[in-house]
């Protein structure tokens, strides 16, 4: 398994409504725009670009890479809000339904909640998982739980009508609390057009953090000591404006010193 993964975080300006068949345009346009950069994860926003499963499994054989996207999985009668994974081969691994739905989501677009079972995801890096956007930063169960099955990374997609500012802060809590690398990815700042109502989209700001690359013991030993707080851990931190950025997320800290850190701490976890 890779010790250090190569991640597209792609904060696009979408079309102002959700499901505008131009949004899944914009986002193969700006995947186009990472070609030759060899990478491991490209990531899109919560609810971009909503539709499109068959032409993403192509780009993710096409671009030999994993993809994760925003999209919207019908099941019976019920919508459902999804991060989806798709392989270096184009096949769906998996589907993480948002499990907090918030008003606007269960009004105005009819989405149903998940079931709250968060499930860590193999790749050929290592046990991702991908809460969607609240679902990470709102509460701490869905980190444990992905924590528990071992996960390396979580993704955390998301699109923010309300609390964007509070959104690295409580993933900082999120990332201490598991010794856990975590990329959060939003879309730029834009108003969304919802049944005819303006709804504006505070954009921006995705990030990549991890706890810093430790080389052993005694390194673990002398960055404790002297740990004040957790500030060091953004990596990445976006603009408010449509970009790509490409990060370097190292793993190999968390795998190799979690249990030491919670042990140094008292933390209680299996």
């Amino acid at each position: 398994m890779k010790d250090v993964i190569r991640v597209a975080m792609i904060q696009p300006k979408p079309y102002p409504t959700f499901d505008d068949p131009r949004n899944l345009a914009h986002a193969l346009i700006m995947l186009e725009k990472c070609r030759g950069e060899q990478l491991d994860v490209v990531c899109y926003p919560e609810y971009f670009p909503y539709q499109g499963d068959s032409e993403l499994a192509a780009a993710a054989r096409q671009y030999g890479t994993y993809i994760i996207a925003g999209l919207v999985e019908a099941e019976g009668d019920k919508l459902y809000n999804t991060a989806t994974l798709f392989d270096r081969k184009g096949r769906i691994l998996g589907r993480q339904r948002k499990r907090n739905i918030g008003v606007m989501e269960r009004d105005r677009l009819g989405i149903s909640p998940g079931d709250g079972v968060f499930r860590a995801f193999p790749t050929d890096f290592g046990k991702i998982g991908m809460p969607v956007c609240i679902d990470l930063w709102g509460q701490p169960e869905a980190a444990r739980q992905l924590t528990d099955q071992n996960a390396d990374i979580i993704f955390n997609i998301s699109l923010f009508p309300v609390l964007r500012g509070h959104w690295k802060r409580a993933a900082l809590v999120r990332a201490f609390d598991n010794f856990m690398p975590i990329v959060g990815v939003n879309t730029a700042d834009y108003n969304a057009l919802v049944q005819g109502r303006r709804i504006h989209q505070h954009g921006g700001h995705s990030f990549a953090l991890h706890p810093p690359k430790l080389l052993d013991r005694h390194d673990f030993n002398r960055w404790f000591r002297s740990l004040d707080h957790v500030d060091e851990w953004v990596q990445t931190e976006l603009s408010e404006l449509e970009q790509i950025h490409i990060a370097e997320i190292s793993l190999s800290s968390a795998r190799q010193f979690r249990r030491e850190f919670w042990s140094r701490l008292g933390f209680q976890r299996n």
